[in-house]
C-alpha cells in the first residue's frame, strides 16, 4: 500500500510540475479541467448515479461552462435556470423520489466546477505563474504539516464525528506550515507580494483547504463511503486528492483578485 502510494504520488506529482512548467495556461486548462470532471464523476458515483446519468452529464456541463464562460457571463438566471434544470429531471424522467440525489449530485457538480474554474483562472492572473506557485506550495505545506504535527502531538479530535483521524494539533500545524511556507516562497519568488500578502495567501489556503478536507468527509459519510473512488492506487479517487484544493481556490482566487486591484 505505501509503495502505491509513493508511485502514485510521484507520478501524478510529475505530471503536475510538467504541466506548470512547460504547458501554460492551456496546459493547466487541459489539466484542471480533466481532473475536475473526474471529481464530478466521482461524487455522482458516490450518491449511486451512473456515469451516463442525466445528473453525470450535468455536472459535465457545469464544468465545461464554468471554464469557458468569461466571469460577466454568470448571470442570476443562469442560476436560476440550473436550479430549474434539477427540480425537472425528476419529473422528465418520471422518478420524482430522485429529487433528493439529483439536487445533492448536482450542488456537489456546481462547487466543484467554481473550484476548478479558479484554478484555471489563478494561473491566467498577471503574474499568474506566481500566484499558481504560491497556492500549491500552501496547500502542500499545509497538508504536510498537518501530517506530521498530527501525527506526533496528537491531542484531541477535531470534528470525530466527520473525520475521526483528524487533530486540533494537525489543524493548527496545517495552518502555521501553509502561513510560513507561503511567506518563504513569496519573499524568494516575488518580493513585491512576499512579507503579509503570501502569509494571507497561506492562512486562507489553509483554512479553507481544511475546511474542504471536511466538507467532503462529511459527504463521504453520507453516501457511506470511505473513498471517493479508486482511480489513484493507494490514495483513493481524483477526489479524495483535489478536494482541499477546489475549495480553497474560489477563496484565493478573491483575495489575490483584491490585492492586484488595489495594486493597480
Amino acid at each position: 500500500m505505501l509503495k502505491q502510494r509513493v508511485v502514485t504520488a510521484v507520478v501524478a506529482g510529475l505530471v503536475v510540475l510538467f504541466v506548470l512548467l512547460f504547458g501554460g495556461l492551456t496546459g493547466w486548462r487541459c489539466l484542471v479541467w480533466i481532473a475536475t470532471l473526474a471529481g464530478v464523476m466521482e461524487f455522482c458515483l458516490m450518491f449511486g448515479q451512473r456515469w451516463f446519468s442525466p445528473s453525470a452529464w450535468f455536472g459535465a456541463v457545469a464544468v465545461t461552462l464554468a471554464d469557458w464562460l468569461p466571469r460577466q457571463a454568470f448571470h442570476p438566471f443562469l442560476l436560476f435556470l440550473a436550479v430549474a434544470v434539477v427540480f425537472l429531471l425528476p419529473v422528465v424522467t418520471r422518478r420524482p423520489d430522485d429529487l433528493r440525489t439529483y439536487a445533492v449530485t448536482a450542488f456537489g457538480a456546481f462547487y466543484l466546477a467554481a473550484g476548478g474554474a479558479s484554478l484555471i483562472s489563478l494561473r491566467g492572473l498577471p503574474e499568474g505563474w506566481f500566484w499558481i506557485w504560491l497556492f500549491l506550495v500552501a496547500a502542500w505545506m499545509c497538508d504536510t504539516a498537518a501530517y506530521f504535527v498530527g501525527r506526533w502531538v496528537q491531542g484531541p479530535k477535531l470534528l470525530p464525528a466527520i473525520s475521526p483521524k483528524k487533530t486540533v494539533s494537525g489543524a493548527v500545524g496545517g495552518i502555521l506550515g501553509a502561513v510560513i511556507g507561503a511567506w518563504v516562497f513569496g519573499a524568494l519568488a516575488d518580493p513585491r507580494y512576499g512579507g503579509w500578502v503570501s502569509a494571507a495567501v497561506g492562512l486562507l489556503v489553509a483554512v479553507a483547504g481544511q475546511a474542504g478536507d471536511l466538507v467532503e468527509s462529511a459527504y463521504k459519510r453520507a453516501a457511506g463511503v470511505k473513498d471517493s473512488g479508486r482511480m489513484l492506487p493507494g490514495h483513493g479517487g481524483v477526489l479524495d486528492r483535489i478536494d482541499s484544493l477546489l475549495f480553497a481556490a474560489p477563496f484565493a482566487l478573491w483575495f489575490i483578485s483584491g490585492v492586484l486591484a488595489v495594486a493597480s
